[in-house]
């Protein structure tokens, strides 16, 4: 794969990590932990091989105590390699089931049991850690057949090991460093999709419902249509928006709609619905200007190759998925761009957020625009965040990662790179949100150090609310506390963010000839529409 890699091989219990792992010299570190060490640790005269077979030993214990070791050698491991550098730790290979035989209880007292416990372990113990991850593979082993790599059927289950002399040995090795790769792309939110917009009419289900005289819902639902609608669910469970767009009659469109998928999927799930005759770009076009986002990162679904092809010509950054939906369903649950480190508190409230957003500016249509504002009680709760510790510095580096209009330079940043840049006397400055519509969490950030605001990115979400103004004012007041008189900003073009290129004119920086340096020494009003606490 052209990868370049180091093989580091050591016990998996306490001992001392090897110190050569250095930050600058990798971008991620894997680990496949020994089941043997693990189970040795854990086990009365460190017999880690035959235990089970021991009838005296009481198993609950042991599986306890493997927890426990198991939690401490992973922690020792991540203690022991750089901060910043991603950690995946491979599952452990599961034994086959049927060890205690056909009529035995393998799935209550066996070796089966313990291993997947052990798994779980991992899994949740890695998932409060900042750059801990779990890298499934046992799916990859059974995809390709276990009887053909897995040496628990000829040899020992502690073994834990894959054969490298079959093709499907090798086959899995590959695979499980396209998924890590794929992981890495997470990671850095490359090229993340924000927005689905899918079309109705075989597409979320089977047939035209326009055309029938009498619906049996699961008739169109049934197969790939439930797939698929799961896929959606999930999708927006991660925080990326649905919306629909569809050519039909609307009343009755929503009524089918209800009928069809009842409590299961709701048109609520969308924060976005345009059913009409319109063309679909033109509907889409609204859809992208509801949401705030970028065709770039939008991914339009529809069974028809015209309709496609209709929305290409006027959107032809836009991505698109058409073709089989039989497919469809897995395409948008493992693509890297679908997917995302961790899901955080605002996920939840993203749909909301968006819907509040229309009703706001429903609301504005009737006021003038100072009233509007002042309507609004629009409240901020800032965050200072110095180390990956802090409970919002994975949304902080989710939301640097992922907004491009508003962002100052536009500078993506790995968790090492971020942490490195903390280290070295940064901070970061995190604004919450939230008004009388709804709580829209993390919003806004700014990355300070010294005298200096190197970055600013804030949502596009909450645009137009003066939510980045009174970031920049709380900003500024933090370094004149710190002893500072003078300010230096930065702007980098990007082709994506003129949304902030007066950001700092506008607040009273001027900028050095011919450079990205912006410099001010005044603090400006702070939005009074806006109530700051916390700081």
């Amino acid at each position: 794969m052209g990868w370049s890699m180091r093989h580091y091989l050591m016990d998996s219990g306490l001992q001392e990590v090897d110190r050569q792992i250095v930050a600058d010299a990798f971008d991620v570190v894997l680990v496949n932990l020994t089941l043997r060490t693990l189970l040795s640790m854990s086990v009365e005269e460190g017999d880690g091989d035959l235990f089970h077979l021991r009838p005296e030993l009481d198993m609950g214990q042991i599986q306890a105590q493997a927890v426990l070791n198991l939690q401490q050698v992973v922690d020792h491991i991540l203690a022991a390699i750089p901060p910043g550098l991603p950690v995946f730790f491979v599952s452990l290979l599961e034994p086959p089931p049927q060890v205690a035989g056909v009529l035995g209880r393998n799935r209550q007292v066996s070796l089966y049991r313990m291993v997947r416990g052990l798994n779980d372990a991992l899994e949740d113990h890695l998932a409060a850690s900042p750059r801990g991850y779990y890298l499934e593979i046992n799916d990859i082993r059974q995809y390709y057949g276990d009887a053909s790599v897995y040496d628990g059927y000829l040899s020992h289950y502690t073994h834990n090991g894959l054969s490298p002399l079959s093709v499907q040995g090798e086959w899995i090795a590959r695979d499980i460093l396209e998924r890590l790769e794929g992981a890495m792309r997470v990671l850095r939110a490359e090229d993340p999709v924000k927005l689905i917009i899918t079309d109705l009419d075989n597409t979320l289900w089977r047939g035209v419902l326009a055309e029938e005289d009498e619906i049996v819902p699961w008739q169109h639902t049934e197969g790939w249509p439930l797939g698929y609608a799961e896929a959606l669910l999930e999708c927006k469970r991660r925080g990326i928006l649905l919306a629909i767009c569809s050519k039909n009659e609307e009343g009755p469109t929503r009524e089918r709609f209800q009928q069809l998928w009842g409590q299961r999927l709701r048109l609520e799930d969308f924060c976005s619905v345009q059913i009409n005759w319109q063309p679909k770009s033109q509907n889409i076009a609204q859809i992208l200007r509801t949401t705030n986002i970028l065709p770039d990162h939008a991914l339009f679904i529809d069974d028809h190759p015209l309709e496609i092809e209709e929305v290409r010509r006027a959107f032809s950054r836009m991505r698109f998925l058409t073709g089989a939906p039989e497919r469809w369903r897995h395409v948008l649950l493992y693509a890297p761009e679908t997917q995302v480190a961790r899901v955080s508190e605002e996920s939840a409230h993203r749909t909301n957020s968006i819907q509040a957003k229309a009703v706001r500016e429903l609301a504005a249509q009737s006021m003038d625009r100072d009233a509007w504002l002042q309507s609004l009680d629009l409240t901020l709760r800032f965050d200072r965040i110095v180390d990956a510790g802090h409970s919002r510095y994975a949304r902080a580096l989710e939301l640097l990662n992922r907004t491009n209009q508003f962002n100052t330079t536009g500078q993506r940043w790995s968790d090492a790179e971020l942490q490195d840049w903390l280290a070295s006397g940064g901070w970061l400055l995190a604004a919450r949100a939230e008004d009388r519509f709804t709580n829209h969490g993390l919003v806004a950030l700014a990355l300070l150090r010294d005298h200096g605001i190197e970055q600013v990115v804030l949502s596009c979400r909450v645009f137009s609310l003066g939510i980045e103004s009174a970031l920049l004012v709380e900003a500024l007041r933090q370094m004149q506390e710190s002893g500072h008189a003078d300010f230096v900003g930065y702007f980098t073009a990007t082709g994506r963010n003129d949304a902030c290129r007066d950001f700092w004119p506008a607040h009273g920086f001027t900028q050095d000839a011919g450079s990205s340096l912006w410099r001010g020494s005044v603090v400006p009003d702070a939005p009074t529409w806006i109530r700051s606490e916390g700081g």
